[in-house]
């Protein structure tokens, strides 16, 4: 399938990226580049709560089930996400009914009432959200990690219960007049595009509300290495996270040693499943985990096993952790084989619009550029042993910081094991 994206700017400064594919839908995304982490403790949650109001109703549309039977009514659906670096509305409609989905878009951007009744109502659902995230171990984990480590809690783009319960329409209103801006703003649709002329004089008519003033974006993060345990959760296995600080930021140059880089933890992760788990059966899986953001962060291995093996399982992990990085390094043919398995990966990113919609607008909003398939591609195929071995020099190199969290496993020292073992 074709892969020609074209990248455009609305006289706002609006960026664009048309898509064509051969298909009788589109997917729409519009990513505004500010987040969780753009917010300061005592706003910790406004823009997720924001997001929420956006699709409460308009002007035109005063209730969201009014937005949701016209848009379905014509073949499409809708929603919002916040993440630490964005804030989203996208969705998918039937292509003939294109325009009609753009037009709820900018209808939302623009005209999103904020009824004081519905505020009130939305407390309450985003308490709850909050609540559940609180009671998901998964989010207790990710908290222990973030707030010991890197200095802010899991929980902060969901808000704590003080703020959530303080905001007011005129404070969010305000919040998003601040933050949201034609300068920060990325559209994207991937489908069927008959006239790309005529979509963008559309897009240049609907959004040219949106001011044009520069927005910043926080990306300072602070590595606080340290080793912590949550017991809890009700769980009987302990699980683990043994972490190292980033090598390299991920940045548009440093694109092609994150790539050889990403191999040699792929043949980490490959190597640690057939020793720890196939060869002596101690976990059920085994990955990578990743904190932090583009410039800065942790990453390392991810796994979960009983109090009884976890000494056995951390001994073993850091025995192949030493052999794959200094001794058994990795081959040109298992390079060779990653690369074609990736083309899966590749095909189902070609094959699906919501993907290559997700990829673009990611990539430019990461980098300020139009993703390059076949530059990465390129990459992919060139890359060699030699180089991955190069770009993941350093990798257990950096301060070790190990997390863990779940079922009580006595006064084991897992550093001490690591360390021990690690040769």
């Amino acid at each position: 399938m074709q892969f020609r994206p074209t990248l455009h700017k609305l006289s706002n400064g609006v960026t664009v990226i048309l898509d064509p594919m051969d298909l009788e839908t589109v997917a729409v995304k519009i990513r505004f580049n500010t987040g969780s982490r753009d917010e300061t403790p005592d706003v910790y949650g406004i823009t997720h709560f924001c997001e929420h109001m956006l699709v409460k109703g308009t002007k035109k549309f005063p209730t969201r089930k009014e937005l949701k039977d016209f848009v379905e009514y014509n073949g499409g659906t809708f929603n919002a996400s916040t993440s630490d670096a964005f804030l989203r509305i996208y969705g998918r409609i039937i292509a003939e009914n294109t325009d009609k989905l753009l037009s709820v878009f900018a209808d939302i951007l623009q005209n999103s009432v904020f009824d004081e009744h519905k505020i009130d109502i939305e407390r309450n659902v985003i308490l709850d959200e909050l609540r559940r995230a609180r009671g998901n171990n998964s989010r207790k984990f990710a908290d222990l990690i973030y707030t010991n480590l890197l200095g802010f809690s899991a929980y902060r783009t969901l808000g704590t219960d003080e703020n959530i319960k303080s905001f007011t329409k005129n404070q969010m209103m305000e919040w998003l007049h601040q933050r949201l801006s034609a300068k920060n703003c990325i559209i994207g649709i991937s489908g069927r595009i008959d006239n790309k002329d005529e979509l963008l004089q559309k897009l240049e008519s609907l959004f040219a509300f949106l001011p044009t003033h520069d927005v910043t974006n926080n990306t300072e993060l602070k590595y606080t290495p340290c080793d912590k345990f949550l017991p809890g959760g009700g769980l009987k296995n302990v699980w683990l996270n043994i972490l190292f600080p980033y090598i390299r930021p991920d940045t548009y140059e440093n694109m092609r040693d994150n790539l050889a880089e990403s191999k040699f933890r792929k043949y980490l992760v490959q190597e640690l499943g057939e020793v720890v788990r196939q060869q002596n059966g101690l976990v059920y899986g085994l990955g990578m985990a990743g904190y932090g953001n583009e410039y800065w962060g942790v990453r390392g291995i991810d796994t979960e096993t009983s109090p009884e093996n976890l000494e056995r399982a951390v001994a073993l992990i850091a025995k192949t952790a030493y052999r794959v990085y200094n001794i058994d390094k990795i081959t040109q043919p298992v390079v060779t084989r990653f690369y074609n398995i990736h083309k899966l990966v590749d095909a189902d990113f070609l094959e699906s619009a919501t993907r290559r919609c997700d990829v673009l607008i990611g990539h430019y909003g990461d980098f300020g550029k139009l993703y390059d398939l076949e530059m990465v591609q390129d990459f992919d195929k060139s890359i060699t042993a030699d180089e991955v071995i190069k770009c993941s020099n350093g990798f257990f190199g950096g301060q070790m910081s190990i997390m863990t969290f779940g079922a009580e496993y006595g006064n084991i020292d897992l550093r001490k094991i690591w360390i021990d073992n690690f040769k």
